[in-house]
């Protein structure tokens, strides 16, 4: 039985005597009436009063009930039963999934349990208590075992539970979070730990590795270096296959030595036409493996354009025009074609076509137009930047005629600012402070900047020039150590049509004279390259772009979805209807995506089977439609848990050791019962919790004053005494 205890802010007495008083007030007030009522009533009046006096006098004393509830808590065992995939195989020493539902139904956890309590945790990728553990109730389904994260669980519910000591059912195969010691170390509770499975090397082949590039080129050789990790065969010959869908790309042949080795193996392919493909490569079985689910990895790849023609355009000959294009022929991905002009008229390549620059992916002028530049020449590239919004590549010459430029005009992204001068001067390449980061300045060596700095001086007239309101300055003029605020090289990105502009001539020191100097001598291929993806890359301006967080995911993983939700002047909206619909095999499984601000919505759908799906993003606003947007996502490799599949002794033995607790094998689990018996710490424990009420702060005793004042108003109207 609780105990009930009623406090005050002040002493009893006080409380008792304000108690007299409001009875006796009471029965004063009811002592004669007008008119008369029966003494029945009157005495009803007066306790009606009385109370509701009491009440109101008590509240001003802040009364606290306070109850107190005692009981015994039994001593717990926590039981932490490894449900991963693992745990499924069958190796020398047996059936683990079957070792481990004896373990739970032995009679050595039942002895235990009539002495104490037992509470039960799965674990896998994430810990989950469960209040009766079965053989049904273990999947076996976790694609993934973190060890430290059961520990980490455990130790946030042990004080409330009074566990006092805590058994491992498991492998040891721990594959996510920490080393699970660190955690057993801070638990503070000894962990008696049971090792279920074979710790010797099993018979087995996997794939353990694939190293490739995400993105690749249309009909461009790509390599792909596998490693196959092999053990307990000797001799015996497998093959190695790529493949995309039922069409085998490459093939590898090797031959398995004595022992546990890795082995590298070189596979390519070609991939052909465009976006994102799926290639799986996969090592031949032999009899005898533990498991063949490891036999094969997936890997996904952005197949692009097979290469991008580029169309260059110089006023004459030069060493900028030589200098460039041996640098872009260089880049295996570009197609390269030169157009010359000569005086007094056409092109030492011969005739230049609109055919010719539709073509193209990029347009590079090299000090071009000149003063022989005709207008049947000009109109061509003017149309052909101007109107159809190819991208442009422009290197500054002397010889350019700054009036003929102006054709092309409204594309650049930089103006003339001061008269035309012929008089040249050395310029320093200053990267813009802003830019520092940007796609066309990256070396991927991390302090681009600095070498930026140290290239070699290109020439300049003394024309000057501004960019554009709508243009950035990728790098200013710098002469000698002072930089200037004039672009040398500038960029423009609106409406779709991208230019850059390098506004001096010369470049080829970048590259001849930079030779010899690690930090500069690839820096004008880097620049040449970036700086045609960068114009080629076209701008996303799909009205809704959906995703998936990732391309593979294991099965019993949840699928994440994203979204981004545009309207058509590219402005985020907010409060579309964003629905996704995923497909396999006939089959739809559909969610709507939760939005989180800024036209961005995210959800996920669980439970998808082993397979290849498509999946289409939907969304609309008012119920007119916004966009849609499609991909494809894959479900059901597993790797993780088949990397290793050896049970780890040495990991369990440690954690018993660290804690103070026991290893057993399956066989000796009823010393079990002995050593919890021997344990001080496991004893039932008092209990005692108290709970306080502020029944000056409950809305009940107002209600409760409210109905007394109530039901003496509603006497006194029926007996005539208002």
């Amino acid at each position: 039985m609780p105990s009930i205890q009623l406090g005050f802010n002040t002493s009893t007495a006080v409380i008792i005597i304000l108690l007299i008083v409001a009875s006796a007030t009471a029965a004063l007030f009811y002592r004669y009436t007008l008119p008369p009522i029966p003494r029945g009533k009157r005495i009803l009046l007066t306790i009606l009063r009385a109370a509701a006096l009491s009440l109101v006098l008590i509240l001003l004393f802040e009364p606290l009930l306070h109850l107190v509830v005692s009981s015994v808590q039994r001593p717990t065992l926590a039981v932490l039963v490894d449900n991963s995939k693992s745990m499924q195989i069958k190796d020398k020493v047996g059936d683990r999934a079957e070792q481990l539902t004896s373990l739970i139904g032995s009679e050595a956890l039942q002895a235990i349990a009539r002495t104490g309590a037992l509470r039960y945790y799965t674990f896998g990728i994430k810990p989950k208590h469960v209040d009766i553990l079965t053989k049904d109730s273990l999947s076996l389904s976790e694609d993934a075992t973190d060890i430290s994260a059961a520990l980490l669980a455990l130790a946030e519910e042990k004080g409330g539970q009074n566990i006092t000591a805590a058994l491992l059912l498991t492998d040891g195969s721990y594959n996510l979070g920490q080393n699970p010691v660190y955690e057993a170390e801070l638990l503070g509770l000894p962990l008696y730990t049971v090792g279920i499975g074979d710790s010797s090397e099993q018979k087995d082949i996997l794939v353990t590795k694939v190293s490739t590039n995400d993105l690749v080129f249309s009909e461009s050789e790509v390599p792909v270096d596998v490693t196959v990790k092999g053990s307990g065969f000797n001799g015996q010959r497998v093959e190695v296959t790529l493949s995309e869908g039922t069409r085998e790309l490459s093939r590898a042949s090797l031959v398995l030595g004595e022992g546990t080795r890795e082995y590298p193996v070189r596979l390519s392919y070609v991939p052909q036409g465009e976006g994102t493909k799926k290639y799986l490569v996969k090592v031949s079985t032999l009899g005898g493996e533990l498991t063949l689910t490891n036999n094969r990895k997936t890997f996904f790849a952005k197949v692009l354009k097979s290469k991008l023609r580029v169309i260059m355009i110089a006023g004459a000959p030069g060493p900028d025009l030589s200098i460039v294009k041996q640098t872009l022929i260089e880049d295996k991905n570009l197609d390269v074609r030169s157009f010359t002009q000569r005086q007094p008229s056409g092109f030492y390549e011969g005739t230049l076509t609109s055919a010719s620059l539709d073509s193209a992916d990029c347009v590079v002028l090299i000090g071009f137009p000149t003063s022989q530049t005709t207008s049947t020449v000009l109109d061509l590239v003017r149309v052909a930047v101007v109107q159809k919004n190819k991208p442009l590549l422009f290197i500054n010459g002397k010889a350019v005629d700054e009036s003929k430029l102006q054709a092309l005009n409204s594309v650049l992204p930089f103006v003339q600012a001061s008269q035309r001068s012929t008089v040249e001067q050395y310029v320093f390449f200053q990267p813009a402070d802003a830019q520092k980061k940007h796609p066309i300045l990256n070396t991927g060596a991390g302090e681009d900047a600095a070498a930026w700095n140290k290239l070699p001086p290109i020439f300049k007239t003394q024309t000057s020039y501004r960019a554009k309101t709508e243009a950035t300055t990728l790098g200013f003029v710098r002469i000698l150590n002072v930089p200037l605020q004039e672009p040398l090289v500038a960029f423009r990105n609106v409406n779709r049509q991208k230019s850059l502009a390098v506004l001096g001539y010369g470049i080829w020191r970048w590259r001849l004279m930079a030779r010899g100097t690690p930090e500069t001598e690839k820096l004008l291929s880097i620049f040449l390259s970036n700086s045609i993806r960068w114009l080629t890359t076209h701008e996303d301006n799909r009205p809704v772009k959906g995703s998936t967080t990732k391309e593979l995911y294991t099965q019993g993983e949840p699928v994440e979805f994203t979204a981004q939700v545009y309207d058509a002047s590219a402005n985020p909206v907010d409060n579309a209807q964003v629905r996704v619909t995923a497909q396999q095999e006939g089959k739809e499984f559909e969610t709507t995506l939760t939005q989180i601000g800024n036209g961005r919505y995210e959800g996920k759908i669980d439970g998808l089977s082993e397979g290849d799906y498509t999946f289409r993003t939907a969304a609309q606003a008012d119920g007119q439609p916004l966009g849609e947007d499609q991909g494809r996502f894959t479900v059901g490799e597993l790797n993780l848990e088949f990397q290793d599949p050896r049970m780890n002794t040495s990991l369990l033995r440690e954690l018993a050791f660290r804690t103070s607790g026991k290893y057993y094998s399956p066989e000796n689990i009823k010393e079990l019962v002995t050593d919890i018996a021997s344990l001080q710490s496991f004893k039932a424990r008092d209990i005692r919790r108290a709970t306080a009420y502020e029944i000056w702060n409950w809305q009940y005793t107002l209600a409760c004053i409210v109905l007394l004042f109530g039901m003496e108003w509603f006497i006194r109207k029926r007996s005539g005494m208002l």
